[in-house]
């Protein structure tokens, strides 16, 4: 019979395909607790040995679509067995300390193991086609449900194929937020080394076992916190059905048995026979401890035992009459303020910031997650709020755990308080956030056409020393505009980066120029006082101009437009008070000082 070679080779090429593409990878950690301890978990789950000379481990950062150009080579594992790992970490050295095992490949600071939870991880064959993958390249993992920020994936039990597709049902992903509409992405980060097992994996075992994955142990939860979701998993058990029993019906292999531990609470027993469970209501200062085991349909534990258990407690609040004595805390630990403190600059959409201030010190708070809901106005005051202390790139931060409602007062004058850049400079921890005004300085960058553009440093000048001037929020009002050549009075809050000290800039409104900077020839604006409800501004031009009115908070509260050179404006619906007038016309500008009885 004549013989196909043909189809025997195509058989042989296919079988190969199949064999050597069966390397998974199970398991990418980002611990909580250690960054030096992140590590890729890769897996034979094929029944071939393959050979991985040349083959690699590469990494997508963040929202990137193009992989980074170092890549980690394979090679030095040589051929990896069938049902065997290899794993690569970041810093092997860390690695061995933490979890007491070796790893296979050093992947070093930036290598394709050391991702922070946002980047996309792939092995790749010696002909560089991608094997199996996890994440979306040309995708920022953040907000998604292959974000495994401070936490883990892990690789479901019920894979038997590499994948060179990113697929969510194939993954358990545990991380340090909530992403909606994900099948299988759990709030709950993990800490090494009780949260990972290296070198082990759900789907090479046929032995029972039980975990809880949600809350990790030892977590401390806000103090406003009222209940704690739990999440459990079971493998290679199947739970009988709850038939009102103690026991249950019987059908399946057993059920769970647990013991539940509250600080001053008897202990409670319950048996379960579900994996779905209701959240637990928890109280403020108390700790918990709740234990689950696998037990037989009489209630006997297994041989060996299989059992699980987890601690987590919920914080409370300090009370600290000031901001001062905020700023004295500890990060990482719940404060309540439960003196008046007043709002001095809201950034609005920037993360939500607000600045607060009282008499003793002032502070950021960063509440990128909106708990507060209350509308606030600056000069309102704010008592009684609720956070926890952290900080970023050195700034000291409030973030708050529960909204404080309604303003306890409103309406407050907010002073700046005047420093100069050498005082500032030499002491910047103690006006971190504070409403400064710095007085008499330039604009380095200034040359009468460059103009200001968002989230960049321009240097001020007091012709000695200089200070960084950031455009830190995109929405303030001058940006676009041209920069000031002449010396101007900069107002906003006191900043820091790293330790070097800034302000930034909130609106035109706060960057008052001197009388030398009125460069609108002829510019008048009378009556000044305004006893009446008419403001006449004149110059010598017929350019269109711009009219801005800002009160003392940096508000602006009116505009209007007119070509020409003289102009009587309306202002009947502007209040008794003390406001900064700005025209401009062309690249001119001019303000002074307006008083409105």
């Amino acid at each position: 019979m004549k013989k196909n070679y043909f189809l025997t080779l195509l058989f042989a090429f296919s079988f190969s395909v199949f064999s050597f593409g069966q390397v998974i990878i199970t398991e990418l950690a980002d611990p909580n607790n250690n960054a030096n301890a992140r590590y890729v978990e890769i897996y034979n789950v094929s029944d071939s040995d393959v050979d991985l000379t040349s083959w690699k481990l590469q990494r997508w950062t963040n929202a990137n679509s193009d992989p980074q150009s170092s890549v980690i080579d394979l090679s030095s594992i040589g051929t990896l067995n069938s049902g065997s790992f290899a794993i690569i970490a970041k810093n092997s050295a860390e690695f061995a300390t933490v979890y007491g095992v070796t790893a296979d490949i050093n992947g070093g600071n930036g290598g394709a193991a050391d991702s922070n939870g946002d980047d996309q991880i792939a092995i790749l064959d010696a002909s560089d086609n991608i094997i199996d993958i996890f994440g979306v390249p040309g995708e920022d993992g953040s907000g998604t449900c292959h974000e495994f920020e401070d936490g883990r994936a892990e690789r479901k039990a019920s894979v038997t194929n590499s994948n060179s597709t990113w697929d969510e049902s194939e993954w358990n992903v545990w991380a340090d937020s909530t992403v909606s509409g994900c099948t299988s992405h759990v709030n709950s980060p993990r800490t090494a080394p009780s949260d990972y097992d290296p070198g082990s994996w759900v789907g090479t075992s046929s032995t029972p076992s039980i975990s809880i994955t949600s809350p990790s142990n030892n977590s401390v939860f806000s103090p406003s916190t009222t209940d704690v979701s739990i999440t459990i998993s079971i493998n290679n058990f199947t739970l009988s059905a709850d038939n009102g029993t103690e026991n249950g019906d019987g059908s399946g292999d057993g059920y769970i048995k647990s013991t539940y531990a509250e600080t001053g609470q008897p202990l409670l027993e319950q048996n379960f026979f579900t994996t779905t469970l209701d959240d637990i209501g928890v109280v403020s200062g108390n700790e918990y401890t709740l234990t689950m085991e696998l037990v037989d349909n009489s209630g006997n534990s297994l041989s060996p035992a299989v059992s699980t258990s987890v601690t987590w407690s919920i914080a409370s609040y300090t009370e600290v009459a000031n901001i001062a004595a905020l700023r004295s805390g500890t990060e990482g630990e719940y404060y309540e303020l439960t003196g008046e403190a007043i709002i001095t600059f809201d950034a609005e959409n920037s993360r939500n910031q607000i600045y607060i201030e009282d008499s003793s010190a002032a502070i950021l708070i960063d509440d990128n997650d909106d708990i507060i809901t209350t509308s606030y106005s600056v000069g309102d005051g704010i008592t009684g709020i609720k956070g926890k202390l952290g900080s970023y790139a050195g700034v000291l931060q409030f973030v708050p755990q529960v909204d404080p409602g309604a303003a306890s007062s409103s309406g407050n004058t907010i002073t700046a308080q005047v420093v100069t850049i050498s005082e500032l400079t030499a002491n910047f921890e103690d006006y971190e956030s504070e409403w400064i005004t710095i007085n008499d300085v330039t604009f380095t960058d200034a040359d009468g056409s460059a103009t200001f553009a968002s989230g960049q440093n321009y240097d001020i000048s007091d012709g000695v020393n200089t200070l960084v001037f950031r455009t830190q929020f995109s929405n303030a009002d001058f940006i676009g505009t041209v920069i000031p050549t002449s010396s101007a009075n900069v107002t906003g809050p006191a900043a820091e980066f790293n330790g070097t000290a800034q302000i930034f800039g909130t609106s035109s409104a706060n960057i008052v120029l001197g009388l030398q900077s009125n460069e609108i020839e002829g510019f008048a604006a009378y009556p000044n006082p305004v006893f009446g409800n008419n403001l006449t501004i004149t110059t010598i031009s017929t350019d269109n101009k711009n009219v801005q009115l800002f009160n003392v908070l940096g508000k602006k509260v009116f505009t209007a437009s007119f070509s020409g050179t003289r102009k009587t404006l309306d202002i009947s619906n502007i209040a008794s008070g003390i406001y900064i007038l700005k025209v401009i016309e062309g690249t001119r500008i001019a303000t002074q000082k307006l008083i409105v009885e």
